[in-house]
């Protein structure tokens, strides 16, 4: 083990603290590196290896702020110290200055772009940053040069989060067709048709997964759900209710497939049904309320309950439904 020894500091230069600290830190003494770097500055504060070799003990310390200051000095001292850059760009992360991140790691990425550790840090700021095609262009670029697990799962999701459903779809197909045994990707796979508008697709692979034989009862419940989602949004709304009704007499506690359940009653034109279904859904919290809100308030409205209705609206709309503004300019003016 190294360690500083803060005595007759006259006998050291600059460099050999330096170089005691490199030894200090190989063997994970951060906190003597640090001393050790700390008398190297004394002696010579435009030294930028010691600025650097500061900062990255202070990351290893989980020093992160500190590390930052460190590393400015640094890139002050010597624009070019590129791993200045990167370490910057990792306490920058760690902070939780994103933006800052991902300027340092880009511009290190720029001058070493087969630097697969960049590459990989990079791709993590990114998914944190929501910088949906950052990460995509680093995990296309890490799929070429090492196994990604099934690679194309991942991308459906980044290029779906990206606003780009058919880039999605095409990858999401190639990860089925190389697992075909996988139901918990093809679950994940019919959800995705099934929010992109391909409602056969998604039935397509429901089907598949049921004629599996060792599904639990949980797993089961959660494809007829979203089997019973496709037939709402195919209007198919009698097969839709029938599914509902068989999960609600199992699980009677379940919020949103209660709201899930009462706007089907709604499309059916079963309205006294829908507002009870739709009130025991917003009375038991569901997830999507102001959804829940819109629903009751449509059918209060058919029910001649105007102002009821726009209690709701009003909710609904005060929650983020921005559909519900429609129905309150339309039914709910006030007099003057």
């Amino acid at each position: 083990m190294h360690f500083c020894i803060l005595s007759n500091l006259s006998a050291q230069s600059a460099e050999q603290w330096l170089q005691k600290g490199i030894l200090a830190e190989k063997s994970a003494n951060y906190r003597s590196a640090v001393e050790c770097y700390d008398q190297a500055i004394k002696l010579e504060p435009a030294l930028p290896t010691a600025w650097y070799n500061r900062g990255v003990a202070k990351i290893k310390l989980k020093q992160y702020s500190l590390a930052v200051v460190d590393l400015n000095k640094c890139i002050l001292l010597d624009t070019g110290f590129h791993e200045a850059y990167f370490n910057r760009a990792v306490a920058l992360w760690n902070t939780g200055n994103l933006q800052f991140a991902l300027t340092d790691i880009n511009g290190y990425i720029k001058n070493y772009p087969a630097h697969a550790e960049a590459r990989e840090l990079r791709y993590m700021i990114a998914l944190e940053a929501q910088d949906w095609d950052m990460a995509i262009q680093d995990l296309k670029w890490k799929t070429q040069y090492t196994t990604v697990g099934n690679a194309d799962a991942l991308l459906a999701v980044l290029f779906e989060k990206a606003g780009k459903p058919e880039e999605a779809m095409t990858h999401m197909e190639r990860a089925v067709a190389l697992v075909p045994g996988d139901v918990n990707l093809q679950l994940e796979a019919a959800s995705l048709f099934q929010r992109t508008g391909k409602y056969t697709r998604s039935m397509e692979l429901l089907n598949r997964i049921m004629l599996q034989e060792t599904l639990g009862e949980p797993f089961v419940a959660e494809v007829q759900h979203l089997k019973a989602d496709n037939y709402f949004f195919m209007k198919e709304y009698a097969s839709a209710a029938d599914i509902y009704t068989t999960l609600l007499q199992k699980d009677t506690g379940n919020a949103n497939l209660m709201a899930d359940y009462g706007h089907c009653l709604l499309q059916q034109e079963k309205f006294t049904d829908a507002e009870i279904v739709l009130s025991r859904a917003i009375k038991m919290k569901n997830s999507s309320p102001s959804y829940a809100y819109l629903g009751r308030g449509l059918a209060r409205l058919k029910l001649e309950k105007g102002e009821e209705a726009c209690a709701d609206w009003e909710k609904s709309y005060k929650l983020g439904e921005k559909a519900a503004k429609k129905y309150l300019d339309t039914y709910c003016k006030k007099q003057e």
